[in-house]
């Protein structure tokens, strides 16, 4: 082979470490995301959002009166 076709072997290290970076940053945006779902489960199933929308529909019922505010749960 002539020296001017070989491939210098700098390229494939740097490949090789471009795809470790990628591997961690997929797998980082995973686990992130799981963690995120592990959460909201965890809320979800302590009644949490439950609480949550009770006390956003009483204070929609106090600021609108009572008829608007029943008239509003119903449609919901």
């Amino acid at each position: 082979m002539r020296e001017g076709k070989r491939r210098p072997s700098c390229l494939a290290v740097d490949e090789a470490g471009q795809s470790s970076v990628e591997y961690a940053l997929v797998l980082g945006a995973f686990l992130a995301l799981v963690l995120a779902l592990g959460l909201v489960w965890s809320v979800v199933g302590q009644g949490g959002l439950q609480r949550a929308s009770e006390r956003a529909a009483s204070h929609a019922i106090e600021g609108a009166g009572a008829v608007d505010g029943i008239r509003d749960l119903v449609l919901f």
